[in-house]
């Protein structure tokens, strides 16, 4: 028999990117959590890093390394710079579209390749106990009856927590201070000592609280009630259609292969299966939802209009 040199050829590269597909990973993974120890991208990043290595979805460890600063910036443009490595992973969400609007550096959605997202962590709008707004509606028809005088406390300029505002303010005409703290915690302290109305931060920053009688729930921007809080109605169902939370996804650096792609997309499908995840899911009052790499990928794409706008209306746009 005869074979052409050039038909030798394309079975040798095929040979070769089988070999590449079958082998990866054949060392530690490094997973970037830009934020600090103990923020809830590296808590999730921990978790993540720790199920893979436990159920042995992968045969090399995963190593978090925190990268930390510029509200995601930071450990965005560290793995940004490495184009194609699949060594190199991050805990990236909705930040791949608001970090380069806010600082102006190349470090967009083309710069990554979004994985997957296993979860929300849903953010909340919570007052006091004894606070005379009873639902979403009356602390909204407040802003609107005196605008700028009802102090809402967030933890940074252009998160979860102030996007969620910013829609409400939108769909019902009402108009909030924003109050900027350095963590949840934070946040929750202002409201139980009365230095501001409302809290739009995370639920599981504000459930101790609300477990102890002390914070009051108005309402949640998720698609269904919580799981183990049947009486707190989303804000959906109070009238106003918006979905707000920490986005717990993952992405590589552009120019990783669909091999490398499809392996994740099989990782991240594990790990949101597992007992381990669904146990931390539930403890954190997270929304299960779930998005593979493509849709992921849909999803940012379809929300960078809106972010950029979000970002640009607030004043928090990087100037040229």
């Amino acid at each position: 028999m005869r074979c052409s040199a050039g038909v030798v050829s394309i079975v040798l590269i095929a040979a070769g990117a089988n070999a590449v597909a079958q082998s990866y990973p054949v060392k530690p993974i490094e997973l970037i959590s830009p934020t600090g120890a103990g923020g809830g991208s590296d808590l999730v990043a921990r978790t993540v890093a720790e199920i893979i290595m436990r159920e042995k979805l992968l045969p090399q460890p995963v190593i978090v390394l925190n990268k930390p600063g510029g509200g995601g910036a930071v450990g965005q443009a560290y793995a940004a710079t490495r184009r194609g490595d699949a060594y190199t992973i991050i805990a990236a969400g909705t930040t791949l579209i608001s970090v380069p609007v806010r600082t102006g550096l190349d470090v967009g959605l083309d710069k990554f390749q979004p994985l997957g997202m296993i979860g929300v962590d849903l953010n909340s709008l919570a007052v006091r106990e004894d606070s005379p707004y009873r639902t979403v509606k009356d602390l909204l028809a407040a802003g609107r009856a005196n605008p700028k005088t009802i102090n809402i406390a967030i933890t940074f300029p252009g998160g979860s927590a102030h996007q969620l505002v910013y829609r409400l303010e939108q769909l019902s005409g009402a108009k909030f201070n924003t109050v900027s703290f350095k963590s949840g915690t934070d946040t929750v302290a202002a409201v139980m000592g009365g230095h501001v109305h409302a809290t739009a931060e995370n639920l599981g920053e504000v459930m101790p609280q609300v477990e102890a009688k002390k914070l009051r729930l108005l309402g949640v921007p998720g698609m269904k009630r919580p799981l183990g809080l049947p009486d707190v109605p989303t804000m959906k169902e109070q009238g106003y259609d918006v979905h707000a939370g920490g986005y717990r996804s993952f992405a590589a650096p552009a120019g990783v292969s669909k091999d490398v792609i499809a392996l994740w997309d099989t990782t991240l499908a594990k790990v949101h299966d597992s007992a381990a995840w669904k146990d931390y899911m539930a403890r954190n009052m997270y929304e299960d939802l779930y998005m593979n790499a493509a849709d992921l990928t849909r999803y940012l794409r379809g929300q960078q209009a809106e972010l950029t706008r979000f970002l640009t209306e607030m004043g928090l746009a990087h100037k040229k």
